[in-house]
């Protein structure tokens, strides 16, 4: 592989991460440890961190963990995202939080501050008149009365374009309790703004494609692969095979000239929905159309095991790591499967010492953080049967 997306993380601040460093990161990483450990967590910092001058992707975040939207307003979801001390047991607390997020590596970025406080004012009258749209099927209308309480996300960022000499120009979300959707965001216009890194991060739940998923598979599906391959989608095919042998072919289409959607071609049920097979082919479509995207970038995958059976654990892994590295694509994953660590050790038997592992305990001081080698993971595991989790 080329130079990595990332070398080293720090993150300190985020929801219950303390201190927190990745070092030494390789082409795969994979976090394992208890549960309410950070594993999650440290993903979500790293998608944030990989997207500084859009603060949308903070609503993207909570929005993939609240997943039913079972949270009060998406402003609550936010407060979350800031270490807590209990200042949030009285409603009227204004209350003010920081994170910090560091790193080293291809990326431009070196690091971003980020503040949040509570907020009390009255939206424009631009966001007046969008909330009321919203509301105008359900004959709802915004209060112009009273003041509304609000959040604002102000993001600091450093970059390697950055003068030393210059404070960095804020990056500012802001957005009310009474707008679900949306908020109002302001980039600086003085400098050149590096690019994002092509980022990704998959839930246990992604695989669950929605519309506008469906327009950007149909451009995968045509993007070759590897070499021995015409298109993405013989290689996507060639994996979801080693689930179903009866798959013959996907495609974008729209049998009944109606909204265009996934559909296979099967040798038994003929041109069959996505929709209709189990959680393990829909979620291979989606890493093998996903990780198409990612050049030069970053893979996150949370519970990389979800949906996928142990007797394929291995298949999908190797496939996965081959596409990672034509690709030039960095994955960092969690597990809490023993049985998906093996798979991933197994698959990466020619190239073991590109596999990290991180141990991530969680105490009332600190997120500690056990790096464990390719080598080391293969001899703990293969001769001595230790459990790394």
């Amino acid at each position: 592989m080329h130079r990595l997306a990332f070398n080293q993380i720090s993150i300190d601040g985020f929801r219950g991460l303390k201190n927190l460093t990745l070092d030494q990161l390789g082409p795969l990483n994979i976090l394992v440890g208890e549960n309410n450990s950070g594993k999650t967590s440290v993903l979500e910092a790293i998608s944030v961190l990989c997207r500084p001058y859009d603060p949308y992707e903070w609503l993207a975040m909570v929005r993939r963990r609240d997943f039913g939207q079972l949270d009060e307003t998406r402003v609550q979801s936010l407060r979350w995202c800031f270490s807590q001390k209990g200042e949030l047991v009285d409603p009227d607390f204004m209350y003010e939080g920081k994170c910090d997020f560091k790193c080293n590596g291809a990326y431009p970025v070196r690091g971003i501050e980020v503040e949040y406080r509570d907020i009390i004012g009255e939206p424009s009258e631009r966001e007046i008149e969008r909330l009321n749209r919203q509301r105008n099927r359900t004959g709802e209308y915004a209060d112009l009365e009273r003041q509304w309480r609000g959040a604002q996300i102000v993001h600091n960022i450093w970059d390697e374009s950055q003068p030393y000499d210059q404070p960095p120009e804020p990056m500012v979300l802001q957005i009310w309790e009474e707008d679900r959707m949306s908020g109002v965001r302001s980039r600086p216009s003085s400098r050149r703004m590096p690019q994002d890194v092509p980022a990704e991060m998959l839930t246990p739940y992604s695989y669950q494609l929605n519309r506008m998923q469906v327009s950007s598979h149909s451009q995968q599906l045509l993007f070759p692969l590897f070499d021995e391959y015409k298109s993405g989608r013989e290689a996507i095919v060639n994996l979801v095979r080693e689930f179903d042998p009866d798959v013959m072919d996907i495609n974008v289409a729209s049998l009944r000239g109606g909204r265009p959607a996934l559909y296979v071609s099967h040798r038994r049920l003929g041109p069959a929905p996505l929709s209709v097979f189990g959680d393990a082919l829909r979620r291979a479509v989606l890493l093998a159309s996903t990780i198409q995207t990612l050049a030069g970038g970053v893979l996150l995958v949370d519970e990389m095991e979800t949906g996928i059976h142990v007797s394929a654990l291995k298949k999908v892994f190797v496939w996965l790591v081959k596409a990672a590295s034509r690709f030039d694509v960095q994955i960092i994953a969690t597990t809490h499967s023993l049985e998906a660590v093996d798979a991933v050790c197994d698959s990466m038997t020619d190239r073991i010492d590109d596999l990290i592992t991180f141990n991530i305990d969680q105490t009332s001081d600190e997120t500690k953080v056990k790096r464990i080698p390719g080598n080391l993971l293969h001899r703990l595991r293969h001769e001595r049967g230790l459990d790394v989790r």
